[in-house]
């Protein structure tokens, strides 16, 4: 083995001692979050200190095995929808909910509100307006074919008198 082989593996042990300690003090960075739990009257408040690299999923999990210490709630996160809050801890639903799995340092907040969705409450997805099958009921279509009947109608007048 040569002298720059042996300097090159030496370099990079010594580079993985120095990384290792540096990677375990920044997963105990912690940061404050703060979570309204939307439960029936009440909203409930979480503070709780996570990393910012914790996934929003598994965040919700753990707010929601604090808050259920107290208050009855549903222990499943993914029957909940985070969204930013407003200052009286209400969602702001004008704006869209956060995908569950990002990373809270991600989502740029560190104040969310957790809204319950039953499955009455799960909005489908919007379609493409150029999908006409879906925003057109059998009526529409009825009448969007009594339309072209009318119009070829229109037209055969037009022709007749010449001037279509």
């Amino acid at each position: 083995m040569s002298h720059s082989e042996s300097t090159k593996t030496s370099c990079q042990k010594i580079k993985k001692s120095l990384i290792s300690p540096l990677k375990v003090t920044l997963n105990q960075v912690t940061k404050q979050y703060r979570f309204y739990i939307s439960n029936e009257e009440q909203i409930i408040n979480v503070v709780i200190d996570l990393a910012p690299q914790t996934e929003l999923l598994d965040a919700i999990q753990s707010v929601l095995q604090i808050a259920s210490k107290d208050h009855p709630v549903d222990q499943n996160p993914r029957n909940y929808e985070a969204y930013i809050a407003k200052k009286n801890g209400q969602p702001k639903t004008d704006l869209p909910s956060y995908q569950i799995d990002l990373k809270l340092e991600q989502t740029q907040n560190s104040i969310f509100s957790l809204v319950h969705m039953t499955y009455q409450d799960i909005k489908p997805k919007r379609k493409s307006t150029y999908d006409y099958s879906n925003n057109y009921s059998s009526i529409k279509l009825q009448q969007l074919q009594d339309i072209d009947e009318i119009k070829g109608q229109k037209n055969w007048f037009l022709r007749f008198l010449g001037c279509g």
